[in-house]
Order: C-alpha cells, then structure tokens, then sequence
C-alpha cells in the first residue's frame, strides 16, 4: 500500500500547526503580505496553504525568535537564496549593536535613578549667537541610520554651496527637532551658515536662523557617542534654563571640525540648548 499523497493545501490551522506559527501570526503576516495563503476558498474565504510555504513560514518563526524586525524579515525573504546568510549576518550584526547601545541606555538610567554619577560632569558655557542665513537638509532618520545621515547631509550642503558659489560663514549645525529613537525619527535639520548669492534646490531649503543666545557644552568624540552624550544634554538644558526661559528653538549639535580626521580624544564638537534670557 502507498502512502496517501500530501494534501494540496493546508487549512490555516493545519499550517499554523505545522509551521509552530499561531493563527494569529499567520493572519497578521498575511495582512502584512509577508506571508499570504496560497488561495483563499471563494466560497468559504478560508486561507488555504501550500505545504511548499513551510519552509518560509518557519524561517521567519526562528527569525522573529532572534528578535529581528518584521521590515527586516520580509529583505530577508525577498533575497535570493544563495545571498541571505550575509544578509542575516549584516542583520544580526546589527541587531547585537542595538542590543549593546539598549545596554548602556540602561545603565545610565539606573546610574540616573539611583542618583549615581557615571557620566562625565560637563561645565556648561553660554553664548549670544547672532542672526545668520542658513542652509538646510531636513533628514527622518533611524537611531542606526543617525551618524551616517549627519555625514552625508553635511557633505551634501558644503557641495551645494561650493557649486553656487556660496561660501560657509560658521561652524554647521544639526537641530532636533523631535527624538531620535525607536519610535521617532526626528526629523533632524542639517544647517550650513553661509554668505552669497545661493538658490534653493531639490531638497536644499534656505531660511535666517534667528539671533538667540544658547548654553552649550564641549564634547571630545568619543563622548558625542549614545549615551554618553546624554549628560551632555542634560547639562546644556541645566545651565539654560538656569539663564533663561525656554524659547521656540530647539537643541542642536555643532560639528566645527572634520569628524573624519578626529581621534577619539579630540575636541569634536558642542552640544547647545538655546534660550530666551530673563
């Protein structure tokens, strides 16, 4: 006697069971077109599933396992076969960058609650920044993506000004104005000061940045690095609201040397927390 023949398709339960995925997840991943049914019956609109789909179905049980986000899975479906160990190397590379970065966010929240003081203890200055025209990139940008986009966006304004003939009149900036975190991208603005005849294109917009005056902190390289820089803000924020009242700008990062050719010690930057003086 022969064995009977597989089925042709599997009910959603018969899948779920097979595939170790709930019927939850698979009608989640099939919303999200990440795994649909083979067909749907028209009469009864039930999901039916290739047996052919297992495989699949339980690599992305296994990758959900490994914590990895369902954007990242579906690149990790969508590539050819041959190419998806270096894609899940690169992946997971990241993902273990996160987890580190997760690690000392927690400790410098525990350090924070505990009232202990692992950070360094910035001295905070103050400034009066004139009015200056300005101009910009506005990025919405990922935790991860963050350093890169700083980067590039400068890169791109110090060549849009160099192609009209403009010229850089101070030290560029990147203003916040929103959290960059796992649930915010921002967006950030990459601001170039200039002087000259400069015409806005593409996504290069110009504006005055209005006179203000800011409480800022110097920052080594090493220590612009999450979440070390968080005490920098919370240092700048400190001595301006000691001076003033917070005003309609919001914090920034000046970059006034190339970051490329900085060693970790080196003076790399500030972070300034403008404000409005009593």
């Amino acid at each position: 006697m022969t064995d009977p023949a597989p089925p042709a398709h599997l009910t959603i339960s018969a899948f779920a069971s097979a595939s170790r995925l709930s019927v939850k997840a698979l009608r989640l991943y099939d919303e999200l077109e990440l795994l649909p049914p083979a067909r749907i019956d028209e009469q009864s609109g039930y999901r039916l599933y290739s047996p052919a789909q297992l495989p699949d179905a339980r690599l992305i049980a296994r990758l959900r396992g490994l914590g990895l986000p369902l954007a990242d899975i579906r690149r990790v479906l969508e590539a050819p076969a041959a190419d998806r160990p270096e894609l899940l190397r690169s992946l997971w590379a990241q993902q273990r960058a996160e987890h580190a970065r997760r690690e000392e966010l927690a400790r410098f929240i525990l350090c924070q609650l505990q009232g202990e003081t692992t950070m360094p203890n910035h001295a905070a200055q103050t400034r009066y920044v004139p009015a200056q025209q300005v101009a910009t990139l506005t990025r919405r940008v990922s935790v991860a993506e963050l350093p890169a986009a700083i980067g590039a966006g400068l890169r791109e304004l110090h060549k849009q000004l160099a192609a009209q003939g403009a010229a850089p009149t101070a030290a560029p900036f990147v203003i916040y104005h929103g959290e960059v975190n796992a649930d915010s991208d921002g967006p950030i603005e990459l601001c170039q000061p200039y002087a000259g005849a400069l015409q806005p294109t593409g996504e290069l917009t110009l504006r005055e940045e209005p006179a203000h005056h800011e409480a800022f902190v110097t920052l080594t390289q090493a220590e612009f690095q999450f979440p070390s820089i968080l005490s920098a803000y919370d240092a700048a924020e400190s001595s301006a609201r000691a001076h003033g009242e917070s005003g309609p700008l919001h914090c920034r990062e000046v970059y006034p040397y190339d970051w490329d050719r900085l060693n970790e010690d080196d003076v790399a930057g500030e972070v300034a927390w403008p404000y409005t003086p009593r």
